[in-house]
């Protein structure tokens, strides 16, 4: 069984105060609109009265206990055509956390927009449940005995990486939803690899067979078929690009291919213009390194070492991992014999640290469109496989220095590539990467989905 990760009661108490504020405001609006229109009003007043009042004799009953304060919450969403979206992610040591994070940029925005929000994701090592609770609502998927990856690879490794079947893992979700009392949505967004069209037929049929969920798909490997209404994937391929989810997905789903459509943070797009105009003058003091938010075989001390093996004489250097990296303390050590580093935990300042950057050494997930984003120049370690294909297409076309698999390289290479970068490099790398991408696919996604302000 699962488990729902809620609020504190204080927090419980605080909403419910809230609610009994709402429902007397919205008594007295219904009592107003009731005196000033009168026996004369229209069809539309006379609806917004009756909705008024309803959702006062709800807020009470809410406040005074009688009825649950999400379902509450639920009921005011459907009478005011607000949006219901069901989030199903993973992040763990394996899995990494680039499926959560661009979910958080996602769910973020749509909330800011007025949408609930509802994320379903697996308690594991690494999971960022924690981060996610900050913001939204959690339910909480049992935790599992971590399954053996080594040696696993394509459908094989993701199939493990979600540590049951697919049909055990919507039954949970759907039990799971029904005990938090959400019967419908208007979108699920399912963004993990050891998921496809078996999972994603269960869980819309579970909604209370509820024919108007939609469903977005974000992937990045196109290697199995998706009901999707709707699939992202913001990745770069060539001129493969475009062709890669063919047989996959339906006649009707539209498809959102590349760069274009990257979830990139509001904030990145807003600092791009000062970021690129700063790259006119052409500097190679000041590095950031981030090889993803988990990095279970710490190839970031690995660079760390490169960086001070280099013969370039940083001004300042900026390290950033995840909270759950493995190797915390050892950094923190290893970067206080280095007075002008700095370490950076779940940092929430991303976007200025890479516009302050000069250079950049990094995996090859999804910090490849901030980057892109911002113009920043980088040397890229391949982290995972999936990140391959990406990794050589950015190199062939100038937007990066595609370095190889991080495991195979030592800090030396590291040092050598380094030494090795020119200003005119920089320079091409820098504009080549800002071509690649504006930071405007988020807004795109939102107006495709019917998510406006």
């Amino acid at each position: 069984m699962g488990t729902v990760v809620s609020p504190s009661a204080g927090a419980t108490r605080g909403r419910k105060a809230v609610i009994l504020v709402a429902g007397h405001i919205f008594l007295v609006a219904g009592i107003l609109i009731y005196v000033l229109c009168g026996e004369t009003s229209e069809g539309d007043s006379k609806d917004l009265i009756t909705l008024l009042i309803t959702s006062y004799t709800t807020l009470l009953g809410s406040a005074l206990g009688y009825i649950s304060v999400d379902k509450v919450i639920d009921s005011t969403f459907l009478a005011f055509g607000l949006s219901s979206i069901l989030f199903r992610c993973d992040a763990s040591l394996s899995i990494g956390s680039g499926h959560v994070m661009r979910c958080r940029t996602l769910a973020r925005e749509m909330e800011r927009r007025g949408a609930r929000i509802v994320f379903v994701c697996r308690c594991q090592a690494g999971d960022l449940i924690s981060l996610l609770q900050q913001e939204f609502t959690v339910l909480c998927l049992p935790n599992l005995p971590l399954a053996d990856c080594e040696g696993l690879e394509g459908r094989d490794l993701y199939g493990a990486w979600l540590g049951c079947s697919q049909e055990t893992d919507a039954g949970q979700c759907l039990e799971l939803l029904v005990n938090a009392e959400i019967y419908s949505a208007d979108w699920v967004v399912v963004d993990h690899y050891g998921l496809d069209h078996n999972w994603e037929s269960i869980v819309l049929s579970g909604l209370d067979g509820n024919t108007h969920t939609k469903l977005l798909v974000i992937d990045d490997l196109a290697d199995r078929v998706h009901h999707a209404d709707v699939l992202l994937d913001q990745n770069y391929y060539g001129t493969y690009t475009q062709q890669r989810y063919q047989g996959l997905v339906g006649p009707n789903c539209l498809q959102l291919l590349g760069p274009d459509y990257a979830l990139i943070r509001p904030e990145f797009r807003m600092l791009r213009p000062a970021s690129l105009a700063r790259r006119e003058i052409l500097e190679c003091n000041k590095l950031l390194v981030f090889l993803g938010g988990s990095d279970a075989t710490n190839e970031t001390g690995k660079v760390i070492d490169g960086a001070l093996e280099a013969s370039t004489n940083w001004e300042h250097i900026d390290v950033v991992v995840g909270q759950s990296h493995p190797e915390i303390d050892g950094l923190k050590t290893l970067i206080a014999n280095f007075p002008s580093a700095t370490l950076h935990i779940q940092t929430p300042y991303m976007a200025r640290l890479m516009a302050f950057a000069d250079i950049a050494i990094t995996g090859g997930g999804s910090v490849t469109w901030e980057k892109c984003t911002l113009g920043l120049p980088s040397v890229v370690a391949i982290m995972a496989d999936n990140q391959k294909d990406i990794a050589a297409a950015m190199n062939a076309c100038g937007a990066q220095q595609t370095l190889g698999r991080a495991k195979a390289l030592s800090s030396r290479d590291y040092a050598d590539c380094l030494g090795r970068i020119t200003e005119d490099r920089l320079k091409s790398m820098s504009i080549c990467a800002s071509k690649m991408c504006d930071g405007s696919g988020l807004s795109f996604l939102l107006i495709v989905m019917g998510i406006q302000v």
